[in-house]
């Protein structure tokens, strides 16, 4: 056999599937025929009752191969299009829940930025957390819970208990109040001395009687030390207020001091001291009840106050032209039933006409430091007998450059009437020591310190409320609006003020024009600065 031969032998044949058919056919004949040759060879004598099979048998053996052939076609077939077409439904399915999942996620993002968008601009609303007072956390319960009663509806003394009738702190320990005490220990004693008395005969003499009305007398009064706290500090005299009644007058209104040679504030306008002018033109100029640095304040004023033929003399400094006009203008009021004059020194004015007002005489001058300097140094105004100096915004003062002026006003002042630096010794009565007042809103130590340092003694600081927190009288409300919307909201707060007055701050000065303008076609009366 040649190469050409073998690789023609090699190489694959098609057949057709007739072809194909007749292979399959003859090889199952073959295999037919080998099989009974087999069972022939195992079986020598075959019995008569099984004749050998004949053609038809054998076409009808092949017929039904072939059918059953065809059916497990059919049969292979159906199963592989059910396979597939599970697959295909099975991808479709998951195709669709990841389209879904996708979509919820992209939904989920977008809210995500919606909501990022309003925190930006509108503020996120943090759920507040209740703070617990330390004096409710850490209270002690004298009392057992109804749970952990075990005695109840075993012993009638705790069906029936007897509630005790205590005074609630007014008092000592257990709610007893002393005098109380007092009275039921000389009821007690009057008691059993009369029965003797009617026992014995005898008669009640004008000594025992007297000296009966002593113990009854001592009973009703209170010391220091009995606590008194049977009323309000309210409702009693200055005289009756006790060391707890004074404390906690300045607890109500967040009064704290700190220094030493501190007189008690006053509590109304009538026991402020003041002359009856003076609390005349208070209440012409409205003021009902003062307000809490005014009760602190004042008194420390009037400490040393004892010329008054003289009148005080005062200068006031605040940092701009406005603040000193606002300030004229209440002192004013004031001054109405005392005759004292009140000249201001301001720039914008013509200096030798403020100069001539100050050459003929006043007792109070109200400044900007700038101002007061110029008309120290023109010699317009001398300060050699100014025993109270106020200054107004005096942080303020400072920030805005004006610490060489303020120093130079308060060097012009004589030095002669300075209180002692030495605390324990004692104050001359009859003299009057310079007083210097420093007000702001916000005090920054460096400030106090600085000026404290050298131009006041023995100072004492008065603080209302908490340092660098808005009093409890303001309150304050942030609103988020859009641009649009801020003129109608300014609208209806201004509608719900009535008859208030309101100041509105803006950025620039063109917003104000513009803001102005659109309140008075409102119908609004408004000035713009």
């Amino acid at each position: 056999m040649n190469r050409d031969e073998f690789g023609e032998k090699k190489k694959p044949v098609f057949l057709s599937k007739a072809e194909r058919e007749q292979l399959a056919l003859k090889r199952r004949q073959e295999e037919f025929e080998q099989q009974k040759r087999r069972s022939e060879q195992s079986n020598p004598n075959p019995s008569s009752s099984n004749p050998p099979p004949s053609a038809d048998d054998s076409s009808r053996h092949h017929r039904s191969d072939r059918d059953r052939r065809d059916r497990d076609r059919e049969r292979d077939r159906e199963r592989d299009s059910e396979r597939r077409n599970r697959d295909r439904e099975r991808e479709e399915e998951h195709k669709a829940r990841e389209k879904a999942r996708l979509e919820k996620l992209a939904e989920r993002e977008r809210e995500k930025e919606l909501e990022a968008i309003k925190e930006q601009y509108l503020g996120s609303k943090k759920p507040k957390k209740r703070v617990i007072k330390p004096s409710e956390k850490f209270r002690f319960s004298f009392d057992w819970e109804n749970t952990k009663d075990t005695s109840r509806d075993t012993n009638i003394l705790y069906q029936n208990p007897h509630e005790a009738r205590l005074l609630f702190g007014r008092g000592f320990g257990a709610g007893m109040d002393r005098r109380e005490q007092k009275k039921l220990a000389a009821k007690n004693e009057k008691e059993l001395r009369d029965e003797i008395r009617k026992k014995d005969g005898i008669e009640e003499r004008p000594e025992e009687a007297a000296a009966q009305r002593l113990k009854d007398e001592a009973a009703e009064m209170y010391d220091t030390f009995d606590m008194r706290v049977d009323r309000h500090w309210s409702e009693k005299k200055f005289e009756e207020m006790t060391e707890r009644d004074w404390r906690i007058f300045r607890e109500d209104f967040n009064i704290s001091y700190k220094g030493s040679r501190i007189p008690r504030p006053m509590r109304s306008w009538v026991e402020s001291k003041l002359s009856s002018e003076l609390l005349k033109a208070v209440d012409r100029a409205g003021y009902k009840t003062p307000s809490p640095i005014q009760m602190a304040a004042i008194p420390l004023g009037l400490q040393h106050e004892e010329n008054e033929a003289e009148g005080p003399y005062a200068v006031v400094m605040a940092p701009t032209r406005e603040l000193a006009q606002q300030i004229e203008e209440e002192t004013v009021k004031f001054a109405h039933y005392l005759g004292i004059k009140v000249v201001s020194i301001v720039c914008g004015q013509s200096i030798e006409e403020q100069g001539f007002k100050i050459r003929q005489g006043c007792e109070v001058v109200i400044a900007t430091p700038g101002r007061l300097i110029d008309c120290l140094e023109r010699r317009y105004a001398v300060l050699n007998q100014c025993n109270y100096v106020v200054l107004d915004e005096a942080d303020r003062m400072i920030d805005m450059g004006f610490e060489p002026q303020v120093v130079g006003v308060l060097d012009a002042m004589p030095s002669s009437n300075f209180k002692p630096e030495n605390e324990d010794e004692e104050l001359d009565e009859k003299r009057i020591y310079r007083t210097t007042y420093m007000f702001s809103a916000t005090m920054p130590p460096a400030v106090d310190e600085r000026l404290a340092r050298k131009y006041l003694r023995n100072p004492v600081v008065v603080t209302i409320g908490t340092a660098g927190k808005a009093t409890d009288l303001i309150t304050q409300h942030v609103i988020m609006v859009k641009e649009s919307e801020k003129m109608p909201r300014l609208q209806k707060l201004l509608d719900d003020l009535v008859d208030k007055t309101a100041i509105v701050f803006i950025n620039t000065k063109k917003s104000a024009d513009f803001v102005s303008k659109t309140l008075e076609k409102a119908g609004y009366r408004v000035t713009s600065f």
